[in-house]
């Protein structure tokens, strides 16, 4: 039986099915979960989903904006928290935890990119995102005095470094060793030495790593 809930509000009721969905998209995936199962799970009609989100491409972008504007608030405060005068061992944490996130939600980021290419509302979902994290490498990059003049760069290789690792399933042990090296190389050109901090020897990444 569909419960009634008149005394609350739009927002309340958007949360509600928002945190359910996402729910059911972590357990069972884009193609296992339906409207109707949200639905039966929240208590109400599918009608009254449909009314709150039209598709279920717009409920599965709305369950990405959420996780998305979480990690950025958790990864922003630890941002704020790192210390810069450790700059390497600070950016290695930054970058490493910034991929394992990802990493743990797999099913939904290769739903995301596979959708983006059938769904606009997907698709302009996955451009927003982008941007949102690149503001975010940009000020990691400020944080630890990196190198301005290349600091576009920089971000894009980071990020192609990132999906490349995700979409690659790696281990979160190659994740580690990939943003340990690439948080290395950065902190010597900001150093000026073009050598890797503390002179520590890098191993190659296995090619399911690497290649991205």
């Amino acid at each position: 039986m569909p419960r009634n809930r008149p005394d609350r509000t739009r927002d309340d009721k958007t949360a509600e099915l928002v945190s359910i969905a996402q729910k059911l998209f972590l357990e069972h995936g884009y193609e296992g979960t339906t409207i109707a199962a949200i639905a039966r799970e929240a208590g109400v009609a599918t009608n009254v989903v449909h009314w709150y989100f039209a598709t279920k491409d717009e409920l599965f972008v709305a369950v990405l904006e959420a996780l998305q504007a979480k990690d950025l608030a958790e990864a922003t405060q630890r941002l704020s928290r790192s210390a810069p005068g450790r700059a390497e061992e600070a950016l290695a944490a930054i970058l490493t935890d910034f991929v394992w996130r990802r990493l743990d939600r797999y099913g939904l980021l290769a739903t995301l990119h596979e959708r983006s290419h059938h769904s606009p509302v997907v698709a302009a979902f996955h451009e927003r995102a982008h941007r949102r994290y690149a503001d975010y490498l940009r000020r990691a990059i400020d944080r630890f005095s990196l190198p301005v003049a290349d600091r576009k760069l920089v971000v894009e290789s980071l990020i192609v470094a990132v999906e490349g690792l995700v979409m690659h399933r790696a281990s979160k042990r190659e994740a580690r060793r990939m943003m340990t090296f690439l948080a290395n190389r950065l902190v010597a050109a900001r150093q000026g030495t073009g050598q890797p901090a503390r002179n520590r020897p890098m191993h190659l990444l296995p090619l399911a790593a690497a290649n991205v």
